[in-house]
């Protein structure tokens, strides 16, 4: 019942154009499927938010839990288990009851690119049924053959599906080698380019194909991301500390999940100084992609890689873009290998056809969308300060590692009790986040996506319950009201836009409410007070338009059985003539009543009446 709130922002969105999708002949009486099959994969459950918090700030409360906790997740079952596998915080969004927010993956906060969802979608929608007219014995046999009945006469066309996409798409090259070697550099890098079906099938690859002997991971980080060392362990190479002894190294740079980043000059000098000739160095430069429109100036450069490469020093470029464009349900990676020799001779061991058509479609209009990344570019790191300045303020033991351009935030909570508290408190309110004993065997640290604001508003909620059941804080109340129990139905956390008000309020009064405010030591101000069935605001008006301006979206109300008895509205008195029905049918309605048209009352156990307002608990900031 203590809430400090996040101002929220809705999510923006934008359409854009598809890329055509490709035509091969029309088949006789056409017509254009409308809709799709049902059985088809589906993600967990989410809800519409705003509808969602009242469930989620009753499971913070109860302790209650998701479809499947940690506990229950061992190895081989389900998505987690299997030898040779990585343990992945992907796997975290199928624990959870219903899904407000995803912050156990690292992927961009805006969601998936909305023109390349247009750009995928118009390949689907290039999906016909034709349904055959017999016009001779032969073809309704076949017809026959097919379904065993002649009622079955129809065949579809989807070409993107039925068909192999081209071996070689020149767009997507073009694109990708313009975006990632920046102005003047793709005829360069574009023969140096390979794709891969997400960065991991390029990274097992990789560490396949590299010269024998021991492999090596970066010793500035305590722990890097585990898919280079799955992939090494699993083509038999041994682990080395010693990159002078090691055939392969492999560099995450900014790393994931400690956030720690080398700048260009300092990432080349290490590897002049520590890598021997005939080794191999991938450096996966992912993460890389938020630094801002000049991203790959901060990367390795392809003049040291030409440079190393005559020393017999080469070095492949990783990337994975399932987590800039959020994608990761459709898989695609590169490699910018060091030479056109190389790449040719990895090439030649790939599976053909691993990227496929609609992840080829996306990418390339993700690439192209300057708007997405520029909205990326300046959303992440406001993001990423808002929900670090909350969480120091929460808890200022903390430690919090990461450049402030990065998708993530890496905390060290100095406690596995603490760390494994906040991992079940995310659960339960439908906000998986990235415990980092799972995988990374670091049992104090937990791993949050940064996430918008209107989104961190639920996890934060939980994090402040939390608190206080660990501080044992109470809810205090400025008047303790002898009325009868069925009065009150509950305290909740509700979002802002849910309540509904029945009457206006009077601008000069909110303003001189929040003058008031401002000059309070400690921001106390009883909390509103709603009908328990229809959410309509009984009392607490210019409170709320309080808390609007102050961009709290997530407040807690005391909700009361309206219909009791005991509440009474314009009590006999100079202006009688409002009833509850019509407090409740104007507010459901959206035309509220002229400010102060309504007094409600509460009428105590002893037979007094008293203002309703006597049923609110003080709220208050837990932190300033």
């Amino acid at each position: 019942a203590r809430a400090l709130v996040a101002p929220l922002r809705p999510r923006s969105s934008r359409s854009g154009g598809g890329v055509p999708a490709r035509r091969l002949g029309e088949a006789p009486l056409v017509r254009r499927l409308a809709g799709g099959s049902g059985g088809a994969w589906a993600p967990p459950p989410r809800v519409a938010l705003r509808r969602h918090l009242p469930t989620a700030a009753a499971a913070i409360g109860t302790g209650a839990r998701g479809l499947r906790g940690a506990a229950d997740f061992v190895a081989g079952d389900g998505p987690v288990g299997g030898q040779g596998s990585e343990t992945h915080g992907g796997d975290d969004i199928y624990k959870v009851a219903r899904l407000a927010a995803d912050f156990s993956v690292t992927t961009n906060a805006l969601g998936p690119v909305p023109s390349a969802l247009a750009a995928i979608r118009q390949l689907m929608e290039d999906v016909e049924m034709s349904w055959i007219t017999p016009r001779g014995g032969d073809v309704q046999a076949i017809l026959d053959e097919i379904d065993g009945s002649s009622s079955g006469n129809h065949l579809a066309t989807a070409p993107a599906v039925e068909h192999y996409p081209p071996r070689v798409d020149a767009v997507l090259e073009e694109l990708t080698a313009s975006f990632l070697a920046g102005p003047g550099g793709a005829a360069d890098t574009r023969p140096r380019l390979l794709f891969g079906n997400g960065a991991s099938e390029l990274i097992d690859l990789l560490a396949r194909m590299a010269p024998e002997g021991p492999f090596c991971v970066n010793p500035h980080v305590q722990v890097q991301y585990r898919e280079y060392q799955r992939a090494c362990q699993n083509a038999g190479r041994a682990m080395t500390e010693d990159p002078k002894q090691a055939s392969l190294v492999c560099l995450v740079n900014p790393n994931n999940p400690t956030g720690f980043f080398q700048e260009r000059e300092d990432m080349e000098a290490w590897i002049a100084d520590n890598v021997v000739p005939g080794s191999w160095v991938l450096v996966d430069e992912s993460m890389l992609f938020w630094a801002g429109p000049t991203w790959y100036e901060r990367g390795v450069s392809a003049e040291f890689i030409r440079k190393m490469s005559q020393k017999h020093i080469h070095i492949f470029l990783v990337q994975s873009w399932t987590k800039i464009f959020s994608c990761t349900g459709l898989r695609i990676g590169t490699v910018v290998c060091p030479t056109i020799e190389k790449k040719e001779h990895i090439a030649a061991k790939q599976v053909p056809w691993s990227v496929t058509v609609f992840a080829r479609e996306y990418l390339k209009a993700a690439l192209q969308d300057t708007d997405y990344l520029e909205r990326t570019w300046k959303n992440t790191p406001r993001w990423r300060r808002h929900m670090v300045k909350r969480i120091e303020r929460l808890h200022p033991d903390w430690k919090i590692y990461g450049e402030p351009w990065l998708s993530w935030i890496w905390i060290d909570t100095g406690s596995v009790a603490v760390a494994d508290s906040v991992y079940q408190a995310a659960l339960d309110c439908g906000c998986p986040v990235r415990h980092a004993a799972s995988g990374y065997g670091l049992p104090t640290f937990v791993r949050l996506a940064v996430r918008r604001p209107y989104d961190f508003s639920v996890l934060y909620q939980a994090l402040l319950q939390r608190s206080c059941q660990q501080q044992s804080l109470s809810i205090s109340f400025g008047t303790y009201a002898d009325v009868q129990p069925s009065v009150v139905d509950g305290i909740r956390l509700v979002h802002i836009d849910d309540l509904l008000p029945h009457e206006e309020v009077l601008q000069d009064r909110a303003g001189k409410l929040q003058d008031y405010v401002k000059d309070l030591p400690n921001k106390i101000l009883p909390a509103i007070i709603v009908d328990s069935q229809f959410q309509v605001v009984i009392d607490g008006h210019h409170r709320l338009e309080l808390f609007r301006q102050a961009g709290m979206q997530i407040v807690p109300v005391v909700s009361v059985n309206y219909e009791h008895e005991d509440i009474l509205v314009n009590p006999p008195g100079p202006a009688p003539g409002v009833s509850k029905e019509t407090v409740i049918s104007t507010a459901m309605k959206g035309k509220p009543l002229p400010p102060k048209s309504t007094q409600h009352m509460v009428r105590s156990r002893g037979g007094s009446l008293l203002p309703i307002v006597v049923l609110s608990p003080q709220i208050a900031e837990l932190h300033k």
